[in-house]
């Protein structure tokens, strides 16, 4: 190694190609931290540009639309099972990072979709009083009927949102009842729905599961599921809680066949082969689910709620110095793309550290930094900072902390 690189690091070029290869692996946000690394160390060299500086610039801006891609189609992932308030926050960050007009227009649009869906849900500076809050919540879908119905389903494919205003008055009612978490009362309402309907393929049977399984009623919402499935076989949304009921059933054959059988269209897509894994998973075969996940990274390129599910099986296996690795390539994953990273991925990280003879000052910042972000648990942070101080010899501040857990115990 020259003296030079030693006191400098690498140079830019060296940087860049390290970047290229992430690039060409998919690793986005990976390529685009190093880009913007080669970035800083041409901007001390005048020599060099402006014709380096322009070209990785151009490069970071592809990683940039290539993240702001991503997050996208992991959004429409997430609103196909549901999980809106995941998918707005998501793609708020693709906002934040797209480089090219028309993706940003289509992301604008997709964000406006995902935000009406929690109009029912977002409440005024002025505060109700107690006993006003029912009646207040019954006006709302009085008085905009109309725009709160087709502000919910604003997120389900052109297709679905026709059907869904298709359906009469107990069937939007109950659909609403059923997004403000009113069960019973969805429950009621939807099954009232689908007596009502003369049709014999029906969407209300999906809804009216998914009201019976919030309430605990696996039966009934297997039977409905299992005969929506029937009628709409390319439906994703209704094979993550159908999953749901075999696994609490321990019925591991019939879940694999409903996936394996799924229709081809599905096939790729990141929602079944995360379903497939947590099946080998449940089932006690965590060897093939880590090969399955292993597979599906290898050939698909990265999908976190895959590498998350890989981390966990890892950890099943015992073996945590894998599980370790692969927590902090997520951490530093969001990091490179600038998202939020999930305080329960710190955690499984750092815990993994200490538990491996890790006690280095990163994984104390990281223990300090989740007492911030989840109050509940602060006893338990508490605790390991004590521990990780008392590790490295300072007795005073692991004496501090431990008060510190004792008094957080004694006020919960």
């Amino acid at each position: 190694m020259k003296l030079s690189h030693f006191f400098t690091g690498k140079p830019y070029h060296e940087i860049e190609k390290n970047a290229d290869t992430l690039l060409q692996m998919g690793e986005y946000g990976s390529a685009k931290l190093e880009y913007e690394k080669a970035l800083l160390k041409v901007a001390k060299k005048t020599s060099e540009a402006p014709e380096a500086k322009n070209h990785i610039e151009e490069k970071i801006v592809k990683c940039k639309d290539a993240l702001a891609l991503e997050h996208k189609k992991a959004a429409e992932n997430l609103t196909g099972t549901g999980h809106y308030e995941e998918a707005e926050e998501i793609l708020q960050l693709a906002l934040e990072l797209v480089q090219d007009e028309q993706l940003a227009v289509e992301i604008e649009e997709q964000l406006r979709g995902v935000k009406d869906h929690f109009i029912p849900h977002e409440t005024s500076e002025m505060s109700l009083p107690e006993e006003s809050l029912e009646d207040a919540t019954e006006f709302v879908y009085q008085e905009s009927g109309e725009e709160y119905f087709t502000a919910l389903i604003s997120t389900l494919p052109k297709t679905e949102q026709k059907i869904y205003l298709g359906y009469g008055d107990p069937f939007r009612e109950g659909y609403v009842k059923l997004n403000q978490g009113e069960f019973e009362d969805a429950v009621t309402l939807l099954s009232q729905a689908l007596e009502a309907d003369s049709s014999s393929k029906s969407f209300i049977r999906l809804e009216l599961a998914t009201a019976h399984l919030n309430l605990g009623n696996g039966p009934e919402g297997c039977i409905l599921l299992e005969g929506f499935l029937e009628d709409y076989p390319e439906s994703l949304r209704a094979y993550p809680p159908l999953c749901e009921i075999y696994w609490q059933n321990e019925q591991f054959d019939e879940a694999q066949q409903l996936l394996l059988n799924c229709p081809e269209p599905l096939r790729n897509s990141p929602v079944i082969h995360l379903l497939i894994g947590e099946t080998m998973f449940h089932a006690g075969q965590h060897h093939d689910a880590e090969s399955h996940y292993r597979d599906y990274l290898d050939s698909h390129g990265q999908d976190e709620a895959i590498a998350l599910a890989l981390a966990k099986t890892f950890e099943a296996l015992g073996l945590k110095e894998k599980a370790q690795k692969q927590y902090s390539e997520i951490i530093n994953r969001c990091q490179g793309c600038g998202s939020k990273i999930d305080p329960l991925i710190k955690q499984k990280y750092a815990d993994i550290s200490l538990e491996t003879g890790d006690h280095s000052i990163n994984i104390l910042e990281l223990y300090l930094g989740l007492v911030q972000e989840v109050p509940a648990n602060r006893t338990d942070y508490y605790q390991k900072i004590s521990m990780i101080y008392e590790l490295n010899g300072n007795e005073n501040e692991a004496r501090r902390f431990r008060s510190f857990a004792e008094q957080s115990q004694q006020k919960s």
